[in-house]
């Protein structure tokens, strides 16, 4: 049975929904515990937030949606291990094709439809890869070599990327040229083993409107009060559509 936060709802252009992507390995559910600690900070920053069209209400709702990888992490574990370990693709994002990645693609852009409108996506490694992936597509309106789109999703107004990284196959090129203009806050553990920070501030070049948050840490969500400062700033550029201030809200700190 889907879970409640997955059922399809009535889109409420007063309701701020929030797709929240996983990284390797994991699961919905998973992140969705990883990620608790942001909700009211979230919410409190999001509802106290001007929005861009002056037109429409403040938010008044926020809500959050959590969908695992249709795919499992090791096809040649048990059943069990399956369900909680999922992935987006499989492959090196510096050099392969990533193999699967066309039905991901298509299931987040068909769970945007039928569960949305919504206004950014978080992502967590390869979740991160995933959100800038589809942020670009809803930019582009247009299917990028075997990434079909085929949605009527409009664009969003942010992607928080978590120890993000830009897909390097040249299969993949159109998607950051012309590069993404999303708002999006590129956030780096200064000591990730995993996703290095070079691969990361190469998805930083391929956005026009960034934010940078360094946190002292590895391959994780951090939790400091300075992060929280950034995102705050960060939603603050986006909703309150501040000019001139591109440079302020770049966040440098350890």
């Amino acid at each position: 049975m889907a879970s409640k936060e997955l059922e399809p709802r009535s889109p409420s252009p007063s309701c701020a929904k929030i797709l929240m992507l996983h990284g390797e390995g994991q699961s919905g559910q998973f992140f969705r515990c990883k990620t608790e600690f942001l909700q009211p900070s979230v919410r409190s920053m999001l509802l106290n937030s001007t929005c861009k069209d002056t037109s429409q209400s403040p938010f008044n709702e926020v809500r959050f949606y959590y969908p695992s990888g249709l795919l499992p992490d090791n096809p040649d574990t048990s059943p069990d291990e399956k369900a909680l370990k999922r992935t987006w693709g499989y492959g090196d994002v510096e050099l392969e094709r990533i193999r699967g990645l066309e039905t991901t693609i298509d299931y987040i852009l068909r769970f945007l439809d039928s569960h949305g409108p919504f206004i950014g996506i978080m992502g967590f490694s390869s979740g991160a890869i995933i959100a800038a992936t589809v942020a670009s597509l809803l930019e582009k309106r247009r299917s990028i070599g075997s990434l079909r789109f085929n949605a009527s999703h409009p664009s969003l107004d942010f992607v928080v990327s978590f120890c993000g990284c830009p897909l390097e196959h040249s299969l993949y090129k159109p998607l950051y040229n012309p590069k993404i203009e999303t708002p999006t806050l590129h956030v780096i553990g200064t000591i990730d083993t995993t996703i290095d920070e070079c691969q990361s501030l190469r998805l930083l070049d391929y956005c026009t409107d960034s934010a940078l948050h360094y946190f002292f840490g590895t391959h994780h969500v951090p939790r400091s009060v300075d992060f929280l400062d950034a995102l705050t700033r960060f939603f603050e550029h986006v909703y309150k559509d501040k000019e001139g201030e591109g440079d302020e809200w770049e966040d440098l700190d350890d």
